[in-house]
């Protein structure tokens, strides 16, 4: 069984993952390292990590689905999580691969801005925390400007029925619910 996370930057895609991995056993691999290796390796593929994320999910898209399909060919349980994920890609990826994969997307699309700037602060995102170098007018811009990308990938959720969490209200809470969403592939 292959398993899609996607969502917005900052959402908790990292944390579920772990906690899926702890639970599971199952691997994840984080698609910002093949962005990364893209970007750095092959400049000339033309992918920036500091541009628009839907933008370098088009990009990387005709990498991540081979890769996908045959992770699912070679009957190997994993799960891929990042930005680079969009659900009109996963949405025609679950077409062509019924019944062996389940998506799940993560956003904060009703947050409040200040109090996602407060959490942020006090907990931390680990040493790739980007917006921990910001200061607070910027993290805000930042914040409300990933918002927006939550609203676009909770809109494109409903758009092709498949599954969007929201994370507003409690992080531990979100991180159980698509484990326990993704877990039934496993019964």
């Amino acid at each position: 069984m292959l398993y899609l996370l996607g969502g917005t930057a900052r959402a908790g895609k990292s944390t579920i993952a772990r906690q899926f991995l702890t639970q599971t056993g199952i691997p994840f691999f984080c698609l910002d390292y093949l962005m990364m290796g893209l970007a750095n390796g092959l400049p000339e593929y033309g992918v920036d990590p500091d541009d628009d994320e839907r933008r370098v999910a088009d990009l990387l898209w005709p990498v991540i689905e081979p890769m996908a399909t045959a992770m699912v060919e070679n009957e190997e349980d994993y799960l891929l999580e990042g930005v680079q994920l969009l659900p009109k890609h996963a949405w025609a990826l679950r077409q062509k691969l019924a019944g062996q994969l389940r998506v799940c997307f993560v956003g904060f699309a009703e947050v409040d801005v200040p109090v996602k700037l407060a959490e942020i602060r006090h907990f931390g995102g680990g040493p790739d925390d980007w917006l921990k170098e910001l200061d607070d007018q910027e993290a805000l811009a930042n914040i409300e400007r990933l918002k927006d990308i939550s609203r676009y990938v909770r809109d494109e959720c409903l758009k092709y029925e498949l599954k969007y969490v929201e994370i507003s209200a409690d992080l531990g809470q979100t991180v159980n619910l698509v484990v326990q969403y993704f877990r039934p592939g496993l019964d």
